[in-house]
């Protein structure tokens, strides 16, 4: 699940209950659109932030290649050293992390979700991509003053 600054959802896939997430974390990137005040949608974000679960070589070289700023901090295993200067972590902007925590909590609060009662994989997705269109929409027509 990729979400903005906000916590709207801008994209999700499926992947198996068995599958690492690391897997997917390219094509889910490669396929996001992020949205912006004026103008069409940037393909790329400037910042990404993740848990130590996305922390692999191949995935830090394609933040390289793309310009974006990885916030990951690092895995606590044993590693070579890598030649050039170190990887910096950003912890005042990897606090700000929790805003997907907080998609991921209002998402599993539609029970129909949480729980998976869809057995296809086809009705689920459709079910979470209205669910994210409903969080959209409300984000879009608020009611404040």
């Amino acid at each position: 699940m990729l979400c903005d600054a906000n916590g709207i959802p801008l994209r999700f896939l499926l992947s198996g209950g068995n599958a690492s997430d690391i897997n997917y974390a390219q094509p889910l990137l490669d396929g996001a659109h992020v949205p912006t005040q004026h103008g069409r949608p940037r393909k790329r974000c400037k910042w990404l932030l993740a848990d130590k679960g996305y922390d692999c070589e191949a995935l830090r070289k394609y933040f390289d290649r793309y310009r974006m700023q990885p916030v990951i901090p690092l895995r606590t295993m044993k590693r070579k050293p890598r030649p050039g200067l170190p990887r910096l972590f950003d912890k005042p902007k990897y606090a700000q992390r929790n805003i997907i925590e907080r998609m991921f909590g209002w998402l599993k609060e539609n029970r129909r979700i949480g729980t998976r009662y869809d057995k296809l994989a086809k009705s689920f997705s459709a079910m979470v991509s209205l669910a994210c269109s409903l969080r959209r929409l409300r984000q879009l027509i608020s009611y404040r003053a």
